[in-house]
This record gives C-alpha cells, sequence and structure tokens, in this order.
C-alpha cells in the first residue's frame, strides 16, 4: 500500500519544514515489534490524534513522506489528507527510513 502523488506534495514550507517534491523520502511502516498490523494515522503530530480512516497502513507498507523539523520524531505522509506517522512508538521503530 503507498500513497504517492497527491496534493500534500505541492505544500509549502510552514514553520521549520519544507515539503518538496525534492524533500520527499519515501520509508517503510512495521509497528510489529509491539504485536501490531499496522498504525493507525495520526491526523497531526500527537499520539492521541489517531484518525479512523479505513486506509491506515499494515505492516510492510512503502509510503513517501516528509521527516518534520518542526514535530521532531514524526513523518507528514504524502496522503490526500495530510496525516502523520510517528517515527517510534513506545520505544520501538515503526517509520524505518533510508539511512
Amino acid at each position: 500500500m503507498g500513497v504517492t502523488g497527491s496534493k500534500a506534495g505541492s505544500m509549502a514550507s510552514t514553520g521549520a519544514d519544507h515539503f518538496t517534491p525534492e524533500t520527499r523520502v519515501s520509508f517503510v511502516l512495521d509497528a510489529s515489534s509491539k504485536g501490531c498490523t499496522g498504525m493507525f494515522w495520526r491526523t497531526s503530530p500527537s499520539m492521541s490524534a489517531s484518525s479512523t480512516a479505513a486506509d491506515w497502513p499494515r505492516n510492510g507498507a512503502q509510503l513517501q513522506g516528509w521527516v518534520s523539523k518542526e514535530h521532531p520524531g514524526w513523518v507528514r505522509v504524502d496522503h490526500p489528507s495530510g496525516f502523520w506517522l510517528p517515527i517510534e512508538q513506545s520505544g520501538h521503530t515503526v517509520v524505518h527510513l533510508p539511512k
């Protein structure tokens, strides 16, 4: 499941973040270390901001988005709804970025 080419890619800069096609990265979601099958989207960079959207990514999903400088530890996903994902949850990496 990959969500790419959305309007989020044309976003202007917000604060310290520069969400442009040039700064977009690919990553893989894997929350299996905590026994989860995936992770719910977040509507903002906050663990308590879970979304009930049915298209939440399952483990192994290849996604694209931007690592936030304004919100360290968060990725803004290239998704039409502008969802977010935490890089770690409970001390375990769930968003696996390229090295």
